[in-house]
């Protein structure tokens, strides 16, 4: 009984809150792969974008993405033609929001969460990837009328994998963009 009459008590508040859905989209500042014990490694066309939903509290928020991340490289060996191989990830962080009350209109804010990954493409390698990270950002929350844009960067560390002949990257810094309702 205690508990449905909590809960009767914060639905109004939840009702009035604002909840967000939009796009965002990005760059990342890091390589993809730290490296391959078999060769050089180079990549190109790198690059993120996808849905977010948040909820909106007055200083607390919680975002949800769904982030494709394209994945190109080509690897040089010795004595070799190169290999090109391209695949892609999705990531999907869930990050807690706290924002600082400033002025209505710009309101910087910090984050903090977790993310769940998974590669795809024809390479054993990209597959074997670790698939849990933890992730840490800031950002400004800029309220035009009746848009957000949200500039920010984020940083994940992602968990260590076993041996492979590509090893991903553990440390993800990335400037990202979202554009909300």
């Amino acid at each position: 009984m205690k508990p449905l009459a909590i809960f009767l008590l914060l639905t109004p508040c939840l009702c009035a809150q604002h909840f967000g859905y939009g796009i965002k989209a990005g760059v990342p500042f890091t390589a993809v792969f730290s490296g391959s014990s078999i060769g050089t490694l180079a990549e190109s066309g790198r690059f993120a974008i996808g849905p977010m939903v948040e909820l909106r509290l007055p200083l607390v928020g919680i975002e949800a993405d769904l982030l494709y991340h394209r994945d190109s490289y080509t690897l040089q060996q010795s004595n070799v033609a190169p290999t090109r191989a391209s695949g892609s990830s999705w990531q999907f962080p869930i990050v807690g929001k706290l924002r600082l009350p400033t002025t209505p209109i710009l309101k910087p804010y910090g984050e903090a969460g977790v993310a769940f990954r998974s590669f795809t493409g024809s390479s054993a390698d990209l597959k074997s990837q670790s698939k849990k990270g933890f992730v840490l950002g800031a950002g400004l929350d800029i309220h035009a009328i009746v848009i957000h844009i949200t500039p920010e960067l984020r940083f994940t560390r992602w968990g260590s994998t076993g041996f492979t002949a590509l090893q991903a990257n553990q440390n993800q810094f990335e400037v990202l963009v979202g554009i909300s309702r």
